[in-house]
């Protein structure tokens, strides 16, 4: 089943004050399955995140169509949860009331929101720090109360653009652990962007390939390695050809933008 399809869709931003308009993306079209994990790979400026953002509702195409298990995306949805790169939680609400916001604001009663809360506090190691500030956290920990609360609200498709890449190497790799870990027990449907090639691989099933802006799909190269997956898996054979080819990949795209 088609969970995300993405039909001849572009992007094009007015010029500022009567300069050129910008072509952010030339038509793409592509689909992705039910429960698949896609990671979108390319070059900076070619375009990624804008794309991300037009099927996560939070921007229009020029032309073309989004739909999200059928049906058309006009807006943002609950369908959709969004993590972005930056930390996006409310400064002046605790770990547990940030998590249990999206419910709250769905009218759900306060005994299932505690269940539901103290569940993903549970599943991305945050025991102990429900009544916490987030300006009290670490940034790994603030990215993992992002993702609870993106996973409380139950969306069909979770959307991630970068979350980890403002995060120091040690704890970037225990989040992609950590994130994989919860995609493999729950399965969701995951777009994931990224400019780091070896986290590319490592979480995904499939990996879009964008070229230089205006960005296209150039390339959908599917990540065979089993689950589940571990750090030392980045030292494998099939690991580094993957990461070969990727690399030329994003070169040849560098090149261009040079």
């Amino acid at each position: 089943m088609t969970a995300v399809a993405i039909d001849a869709v572009s992007r094009t931003f007015p010029g500022v004050r009567g300069g050129q308009p910008t072509v952010a993306l030339t038509p793409i079209t592509t689909a992705i399955a039910e429960n698949d994990f896609v990671t979108i790979l390319g070059p900076s400026g070619c375009g990624k995140s804008t794309l991300l953002r037009i099927v996560a509702g939070l921007d229009e195409p020029s032309s073309g169509t989004v739909s999200v298990r059928g049906r058309a995306v006009v807006g943002p949805g609950a369908d959709r949860g969004m993590v972005f790169q930056s930390y996006t939680l409310f400064p002046w609400l605790t770990v547990e009331e940030n998590i249990e916001f999206g419910l709250r604001e769905k009218g759900m009663a306060k005994a299932q929101r505690s269940e539901i809360v103290a569940f993903y506090v549970a599943k991305v190691g945050l025991r102990g720090f429900e009544r916490h500030w987030p300006k009290q956290l670490s940034g790994g920990m603030q990215q993992r109360v992002a993702i609870a609360r993106a996973l409380a609200n139950d969306p069909a498709i979770l959307l991630l653009d970068e979350p980890f890449g403002a995060l120091d190497n040690q704890t970037r790799g225990l989040m992609q652990e950590l994130l994989l870990q919860i995609w493999e027990a729950d399965r969701k449907t995951v777009l994931f962007v990224t400019h780091d090639i070896e986290e590319a691989i490592f979480l995904g099933s499939r990996c879009l390939v964008m070229t230089a802006r205006p960005g296209r799909v150039k390339a959908d190269v599917a990540i065979e390695l089993p689950h589940p997956r571990h750090y030392r898996m980045k030292a494998e054979p099939a690991f580094l050809d993957l990461k070969m080819r990727l690399t030329e990949e994003i070169r040849e795209e560098a090149k261009k933008a040079a």
